[in-house]
């Protein structure tokens, strides 16, 4: 069966993605609560990321919308070829997106508040809560795309 791309990739990317995406939105929503409970400018986390690049706050919401796709890609990526990753249920996705969530912080988080320059506890304060929401929406997700419960209904696409 060569040339065939497999069905469970397709579908762990596809609900990956959706996944990751949707996570991002829900992270986005967080920061911004927290960016008015502490007195930030509601988009004063975006323009922090945007400035790395000489941009500004849209600039830095289109890098977090980027950077939280392709990390959910890689998810999506982790457990389809992982067997002990497999995600066949939506606790379990729920779970490794947790994770996923937590293991951004040091790898990310940490990282970005040196380039820029700011209280490493300060950003870690604030991205933690966001982060665990963004894995644990993106862990949802996946873990009901590809668990064993119900499938949605597949439309063939029209030729």
């Amino acid at each position: 069966m060569e040339g065939k791309k497999s069905a469970i990739s397709a579908r762990a990317m596809r609900y990956a993605l959706i996944g990751s995406l949707l996570g991002t939105i829900a992270m986005d929503l967080v920061m911004v609560v927290e960016s008015v409970i502490i007195g930030m400018p509601v988009h004063g986390f975006f323009a922090l990321i945007g400035s790395v690049v000489g941009g500004s706050a849209p600039i830095g919401a289109v890098i977090h919308f980027l950077v939280g796709s392709t990390l959910g890609l890689l998810f999506g990526l982790a457990v389809d070829q992982i067997r002990f990753l497999r995600i066949d249920s939506v606790h379990k996705g729920v779970w490794l997106g947790l994770l996923v969530g937590l293991v951004t912080i040091p790898l990310g988080c940490v990282p970005f508040a040196v380039l820029v320059g700011v209280s490493i506890l300060e950003l870690v304060g604030f991205s933690f809560i966001p982060h665990l929401v963004w894995g644990a929406v993106m862990g949802v997700v996946v873990g009901y795309g590809l668990g064993s419960g119900p499938r949605p209904v597949e439309i063939p696409a029209a030729y």
